[in-house]
C-alpha cells in the first residue's frame, strides 16, 4: 500500500468518493447519496468520521453528508497517510 500497510480502520465501512460523483463531475443525487450511505450503515445517529488517503477525498462525502443534514462529521485530515504508518494502530484487511 502506498500509505504503510494495506486495510482499513477497523469497523470502518466504504462508500467511495468516486461513486458519489456522476460522469459529468456533478455530485450524485441526494436520494442517490443517501441510498449509498444508509446501505453502509451510516445514520444520522452515529459519529461518522470520515476518511481516505489523505483526507481530500473523503469532502465529497463530507459534502454530500452535511447536504443531507447530518451533523456528527468529523474529517480525519491525513487519513490512512498517517494511520497506515504507525504499527500501533490496527489495521483490518478482509
Amino acid at each position: 500500500s502506498r500509505y504503510g500497510r494495506p486495510g482499513r480502520v477497523p469497523g470502518s465501512v466504504n462508500v467511495p468518493a468516486a461513486t458519489l460523483v456522476n460522469a459529468d463531475k456533478t455530485l450524485a443525487d441526494l436520494a442517490d447519496a443517501q441510498a449509498k450511505f444508509a446501505s453502509q450503515g451510516v445514520t444520522r445517529d452515529k459519529n461518522v468520521i470520515l476518511y481516505c488517503g489523505g483526507g481530500i477525498s473523503a469532502t465529497i462525502d463530507l459534502l454530500l453528508l452535511t447536504q443531507l443534514g447530518y451533523d456528527k462529521l468529523t474529517l480525519y485530515d491525513a487519513s490512512m497517510g498517517e494511520w497506515a504508518r504507525d504499527p500501533a494502530l490496527p489495521i483490518e484487511t478482509d
